[in-house]
């Protein structure tokens, strides 16, 4: 009877998989559906540089960006900064699903989703995918020696291939995979066995080796703890390639990025040059020059509007008020200054309460396990209080225990 059940259960569990699998494949297919992109590439054909002019983009009937400028440029690391739903993502979707017209020789890859569940352990799906980008390099290698044997682009090609040396596949992929937390037992866990975490892990590993032309990446710390975080912050600070990254992290900005793009709320891309906290700097002068001006527009305009309309009908103050409308018909002909728009502001307010003595909360050896043996406990003979005025951060590897605290 009890295997009847397991049967069952595991049978159920896999039709649940299934159906989830084929909600999201649902999912995708309604948002490349609902995308549209439009712009002019104006970059060189041969160029490892991107710029598309006239850029737009529209989500259904939602105008995200309008008329505005794509530019990345090789060798730099871009962060992606906006409100919450200006569609960051979105932007990233369709540069990787090829809607954005790029230069056919740039690869990309977007971390968005986790790797499959599949038998191959994390090590070889990390190795396969190193692979086969290596035999796509061979192809288009092949490709340009017949179509343009003095192509500048066949020393980036050699330079990559060097890069994936079939020899070495398995320590760099070792490497990689240690430095975002994984153990070597983990490393040869199959996929299937892992959680969705961990196979975030798994793509991100993946793309880390293969190093694409354009790397993007959404909220790459999501999954991660402290120690794979710092880690994976020194690694991107020599990403010598293109990265674009959505970060909702002020440090790994600060510390991996080399130029900030602000997704404005006019539905423009705006470029700063320099890591976030120069560019709150940058913005913040900007905006004080930008206020200072249109004030001073605007005054120079009430004051020329006083003026025409205190001229009454004398023959002479007309012809003075004419000329002072063409001055002002001048000025909004060749675009006036626009008032500087704030970013919203949150404020959270709390009700105050009387303070309860301590200690508010008080654990004395307290121990977990899963099994309930003693050797299996994650954690042992633990003391721990808190009071009104705690502020405690809980810090540590994945699997010491932290939820279940």
């Amino acid at each position: 009877m009890a295997v009847k059940k397991d049967r069952k259960s595991r049978r159920n569990s896999k039709i649940a998989k299934k159906n989830e699998t084929l909600n999201m494949e649902k999912l995708t297919l309604e948002e490349e559906s609902g995308r549209v992109c439009a712009g002019v590439l104006t970059s060189h054909k041969d160029s490892r540089d991107i710029k598309i002019e006239q850029f737009s983009l529209s989500f259904h009937s939602d105008i995200l960006i309008h008329d505005s400028t794509l530019e990345l440029n090789f060798g730099r690391r871009y962060g992606l900064i906006g409100e919450n739903g200006c569609g960051k993502s979105t932007l990233l979707k369709a540069i990787a699903s090829g809607e954005v017209c790029l230069p056919t020789h740039i690869d990309t890859y977007l971390l968005d989703k986790e790797y499959p569940p599949t038998d191959m352990t994390a090590l070889d799906a990390v190795i396969n995918d190193a692979k086969v980008e290596l035999k796509r390099l061979e192809k288009e290698m092949e490709t340009l020696m017949v179509e343009d044997p003095e192509s500048p682009l066949l020393d980036d090609v050699y330079d990559r291939m060097e890069e994936l040396d079939e020899s070495t596949f398995e320590s760099k992929a070792a490497t990689i995979l240690h430095g975002l937390g994984f153990t070597k037992e983990s490393m040869f866990k199959k996929t299937k066995d892992l959680s969705g975490g961990w196979r975030m892990r798994v793509s991100l590993a993946k793309a880390l080796f293969v190093r694409p032309t354009l790397l993007l990446l959404d909220q790459p710390t999501n999954h991660l703890d402290l120690g794979a975080c710092v880690w994976l912050e020194e690694y991107l600070k020599s990403y010598n390639r293109i990265l674009l990254l959505i970060s909702h992290s002020q440090d790994f900005l600060n510390n991996v990025c080399t130029n900030i793009i602000d997704f404005t709320r006019k539905k423009q891309l705006v470029y700063y040059t320099g890591n976030y906290d120069t560019y709150v700097k940058t913005r913040e002068e900007l905006e004080t020059n930008q206020m200072k001006a249109f004030e001073k527009q605007q005054n120079e305009i009430e004051h020329l509007n006083k003026f025409i309309r205190s001229a009454g009908t004398y023959s002479n103050l007309v012809r003075q008020a004419k000329s002072k409308q063409k001055i002002i018909d001048k000025m909004e002909a060749a675009g006036l200054v626009e008032k500087v728009e704030k970013k919203r502001q949150w404020r959270f307010r709390f009700q105050e309460v009387e303070k309860l003595p301590p200690p508010v909360l008080s654990f004395t050896d307290v121990s977990f396990s899963y099994t309930g043996k003693v050797e299996d406990c994650l954690y042992r003979h633990l003391d721990l209080g808190a009071d009104m005025d705690s502020r405690i951060a809980l810090v540590g590897p994945n699997g010491a225990g932290k939820v279940i605290l």
